[in-house]
């Protein structure tokens, strides 16, 4: 079974801990038989390594997961979260190729339940915290 890279364990034990209570109905970072047939993050790589989370949105129980998403975005833009290699959330995706604004996205999964990020195998050791709480950098912080 593939094995979550360590900052995918922090960004999943983050919200754990700031969110006990909350869902995990959507939380994952293995591929399921359809991310199997394509390349995909959640699909471990030679090492046996995934390199994707999804973290379920229930923000009833204190995990937000689009805000979240949209945190590390903002973190990522400002060139302080090196981690993140690309988020889908609530039918948007951000990477570096659009500099980190969000794009719709169309994808088969619009990730309605959850928020998707993938992480960059050159950060995959940093287990440094993601959680963000609210406050922080803002979008007119950025120009975004």
């Amino acid at each position: 079974m593939p094995v979550l890279v360590p900052c995918g364990v922090r960004l999943r034990s983050d919200f754990d801990e700031i969110a006990p209570g909350r869902a995990r109905a959507s939380d994952g970072w293995v591929g399921d038989t359809f991310h199997q047939q394509e390349t995909s993050d959640h699909n471990p790589d030679s090492r046996g390594l995934a390199h994707a989370f999804a973290l379920t949105h229930d923000p009833g129980n204190g995990c937000d997961a689009h805000a979240q998403a949209d945190r590390i975005r903002l973190r990522a833009k400002a060139g302080q979260e090196p981690r993140a290699k690309y988020i889908i959330s609530n039918r948007r995706i951000a990477s570096p190729n659009t500099n980190w604004m969000w794009v719709g996205y169309d994808g088969s999964n619009p990730h309605e339940h959850h928020a998707h990020v993938s992480i960059n195998t050159a950060a995959e050791n940093n287990t440094s915290p993601w959680y963000q709480p609210a406050g922080g950098l803002s979008v007119a912080d950025i120009g975004d």
